[in-house]
């Protein structure tokens, strides 16, 4: 088991360190090895390998003792970055910049982290795909039929029918609500779990002390380039690329990660700043490793944890 925590990890050797992800293979049925692979992100490394169950690519992470939680800049912020915010500031009368950010990030701690095999990508809550001998294909023809002769790629209406386009017809789906307790349960009966608020921290930013998981400022340069150059359009969006771990994880303000703690949602805030005329900077900071969503947030999701803005992934905790 100690050859599982980094400190372990990353002095075995090379055929060591494949030995041990071998054996990952061997701890739960279905789970298969596909790759060892390697994955380069923010100055940090990560040697693991790939996994698929059920259908879905899983990565090992190795466990940790880090310190989580954001209190004050590790990098300081660029000059556009500072401007960006200081516009903001002024604007909504902010005093001091710290101490409004503080006040939205998790306490300071040190927590130890145990390995575990995270899902790579998110899933969406509530949509479920119709059969093609579904009441639904009846009941709500008129509206796919509307959708058919319409010129969209995809459509929700009245928040319970989703249509879209693919390359063999029509995709019809349905909203089923679900609980936030019972989405838990669920992925407890199938022997996953969400990660908790101190496993999503680690995994989003790796113990990193700056304000996102890429530093203390925005990329401005291929943020902005992303959005204004049509030659991209189609093409991963860098914050859309793999992190240290090789997750995809925290880079869209609207899009929440659901996690099993207090807190219950991060990684965004449904893009209230960026919609709420925060700028560039403000409006990413819901993306920031340690943000918080604040309290009032919660109730709205528990009785019905899917929709539109939330995501989430499974975690086996080794």
């Amino acid at each position: 088991m100690e050859n599982l925590y980094r400190q372990a990890y990353e002095v075995l050797t090379e055929q060591q360190r494949k030995e041990v992800l071998e054996s990952l293979a061997t701890r739960r049925p279905g789970l298969k090895l596909q790759r060892f692979e390697s994955f380069d992100r923010f100055g940090m490394r990560t040697e693991t390998a790939v996994y698929e169950l059920d259908g879905a690519e899983f990565v090992f992470v190795p466990g940790d003792t880090v310190t989580l939680g954001w209190e004050s800049f590790a990098d300081g912020l660029d000059a556009d970055t500072q401007a960006d915010m200081d516009q903001v500031m002024e604007e909504y009368d902010i005093s001091d910049l710290t101490s409004f950010l503080e006040s939205m990030m998790s306490p300071v701690r040190t927590m130890t982290v145990a390995p575990m095999l995270v899902e790579r990508k998110l899933h969406e809550i509530g949509w479920h795909r119709v059969a093609p001998d579904s009441e639904v294909m009846v009941t709500r023809r008129s509206d796919i039929e509307e959708f058919e002769a319409s010129p969209y790629k995809s459509i929700i209406k009245n928040k319970q029918l989703r249509l879209s386009r693919s390359s063999t017809g029509t995709v019809v789906e349905e909203y089923k609500p679900i609980a936030y307790a019972a989405l838990i349960q669920t992925l407890q009966e199938q022997g996953y779990s969400l990660p908790t608020e101190d496993e999503w921290e680690y995994l989003c930013g790796g113990g990193t002390r700056t304000l996102w998981r890429w530093g203390d400022s925005i990329p401005y340069d291929t943020h902005l380039r992303y959005f204004e150059e049509a030659a991209l359009k189609g093409t991963p969006y860098d914050m859309e690329l793999p992190n240290q771990f090789g997750l995809h994880i925290a880079y869209d303000p609207y899009k929440y990660e659901v996690v099993d703690a207090p807190c219950m949602l991060k990684g965004a805030d449904g893009g209230s700043f960026i919609c709420g005329g925060m700028g560039v900077a403000l409006g990413y900071l819901p993306v920031a490793t340690y943000f918080q969503s604040p309290d009032d947030t919660f109730d709205d999701y528990k009785a019905d944890i899917g929709g539109s803005y939330t995501r989430y992934r499974k975690v086996i905790r080794l």
